[in-house]
């Protein structure tokens, strides 16, 4: 069982490998408490594979790289700094937390930090209550016309990502055929989408 820390190098990995040098776009990482600090205006607790992810690495530098060959993306959407996902976090509240409520999103969206965004679009973790299940403790929530669960976990994205990026027919910009991208996915995620199989 891979951490959080190795699967974000082997994922970087993957990019490099098809030529796109995401490790020299990338942050340094952040002490715990310097985190913590930078988070707590919001009043949420940060999961440990949180931290863990923004120890590694705080996001990106350009964030809009317009060729995309230094960008680290989790799926089409951006790792972006942790002051970013606080910024981030005040437009998903301006935008859905005034309407949002558990019973309809499935999520509180005000215990949702976003971890990677791309023109109005986010990917958040849980980190508080949610009705995704019992067995996912801070699910990847997709914010985006809708509040769908993306992913179990930032490992099982994070392994996703690499399963996708890893594929030979895996391209920038394009990615993958939507069958390749449905196998690896539902592989990680499985029962994520109520027809797979």
């Amino acid at each position: 069982m891979f951490s959080i820390t190795e699967l974000c190098e082997r994922l970087a990995d993957a990019y490099e490998r098809k030529g796109i040098k995401v490790r020299e776009n990338l942050r340094p990482g952040l002490a715990e408490d310097e985190i913590r600090k930078i988070v707590s205006p919001l009043q949420i607790v940060l999961p440990d594979e949180v931290i863990e992810l923004y120890r590694w690495r705080n996001g990106s530098i350009d964030e809009f790289d317009q060729d995309l060959y230094r960008v680290l993306s989790f799926r089409d959407n951006t790792f972006i700094s942790l002051q970013r996902g606080v910024e981030e976090y005040q437009s998903i509240q301006a935008t859905y937390g005034l309407d949002s409520t558990l019973h309809r999103d499935r999520v509180d969206l005000r215990a949702c930090f976003p971890i990677s965004s791309f023109m109005g679009s986010w990917d958040t973790v849980a980190c508080g209550a949610h009705l995704f299940g019992n067995q996912f403790d801070h699910p990847v929530i997709r914010v985006f016309q809708g509040v769908d669960m993306y992913f179990h976990s930032i490992k099982a994205m994070l392994n996703t990502c690499i399963g996708w990026v890893s594929n030979s027919e895996w391209k920038p910009v394009q990615g993958l055929p939507d069958n390749i991208e449905m196998s690896i996915w539902t592989r990680y995620n499985p029962g994520l989408f109520p027809n797979e199989g």
